[in-house]
């Protein structure tokens, strides 16, 4: 896990992780024009881990608990295209990265001979910890205790695949945005939301949950339905860390 900066992604910059690369850090505007279903999708793509793939794994003979995460975003890379991934690095091209060794840290890494751009494991990791973070995203890390449990594990994501295979794309934004334009606790209306940046739009989306939270419990406690005693103080901090 990187140590990224808050108050940089609060106020919504892109992150220069060196001089070659650039994350962009995308407003509510520019998803919307590239198109939700798509930017999540993508995102979804670079953040990945092996057990978010133990089906596609399993299906091609590989064991997902043997794939380590920077070897599953090598695979991925191949797939991308630079209008793909534009709003997010601008002209880098992850297609034309290859796999090369790096003599002076002795590793593996991608490589772009044309942009001269390398991407190794620690690079790997600033890119899908910022990226994660500004979109609200979780490491998802599943590990089977042994392989009656692995193959259950498989058989259960398959069945999953096969369910969401027909289901039909539903936006996740409208209704946050939605929700928020209508809050008294929100301070941007309609046409000027479009203009956050997804952390600090999904931030407020926390805040002001938290808000509404305290003033219920406050309510509640004014009018002795609630006992403060048998709260969390954090409860009754609504300018706390958001969880």
């Amino acid at each position: 896990m990187v140590n990224l900066d808050e108050l940089l992604l609060f106020r919504g910059k892109d992150y220069v992780v060196n001089d070659k690369i650039s994350i962009h850090h995308p407003t509510l505007n520019e998803i919307a024009d590239y198109g939700e279903q798509e930017y999540y999708g993508l995102v979804s793509r670079l953040t990945c881990v092996p057990s978010d793939y133990k089906v596609q794994l399993f299906d091609m003979g590989v064991d997902y608990e043997e794939v380590t995460e920077f070897d599953l975003f090598t695979l991925i890379c191949n797939g991308l295209d630079v209008e793909e991934t534009a709003i997010l690095f601008g002209d880098l091209n992850f297609k034309n990265m290859k796999l090369v060794k790096h003599d002076k840290i002795d590793e593996v890494v991608l490589y772009n001979y044309e942009q001269d751009v390398v991407i190794d494991r620690a690079i790997y990791e600033i890119i899908v910890d910022f990226i994660r973070k500004i979109n609200g995203f979780e490491k998802n890390i599943e590990i089977a205790g042994n392989e009656s449990t692995k193959k259950f594990l498989i058989e259960e994501a398959r069945e999953q695949l096969g369910r969401n295979q027909n289901k039909k794309f539903k936006s996740m934004l409208v209704p946050l945005v939605s929700s928020l334009v209508n809050s008294p606790e929100f301070k941007y209306n309609h046409s000027t939301v479009w203009d956050l940046s997804i952390y600090v739009f999904m931030d407020s989306v926390k805040r002001i949950q938290k808000i509404k939270n305290y003033n219920s419990l406050i309510q509640g406690i004014y009018s002795g339905n609630v006992d403060a005693k048998k709260l969390n103080k954090d409860d009754l901090n609504w300018l706390g860390e958001l969880k």
